[in-house]
């Protein structure tokens, strides 16, 4: 294998690379939190589109369970989506 069969090869395959990271970013995840009271959709590239939080959450006024749940609903969004970048990207 010559230089330049080479450097098209490196050339396919960030091509590869790149075709799946613009789809990973674009690709929506639902966010649901463990008891349904936070739902909403967020991107691949982590931003978020949707957010609803159950009015019967709202009414408790609590504001730290309500700030709790948020936070564990989108780390659990976040960790799941790099998950699936990285074996994505690895299997390329």
């Amino acid at each position: 294998m010559n230089f330049g069969q080479l450097m098209q090869q490196a050339q396919q395959m960030q091509r590869k690379v790149n075709k799946a990271k613009k789809q990973l970013d674009e690709k929506e995840y639902p966010i649901v939190s463990q008891n349904d009271m936070i739902t909403g959709k967020i991107k691949g590239n982590l931003e978020i589109i949707s957010l609803s939080i159950d009015s019967s959450l709202l009414q408790n006024e609590n504001k730290e369970d309500i700030e709790d749940l948020l936070a564990a609903t989108l780390n659990q969004m976040i960790k799941k989506i790099t998950k699936e970048r990285e074996d994505t990207l690895d299997k390329l």
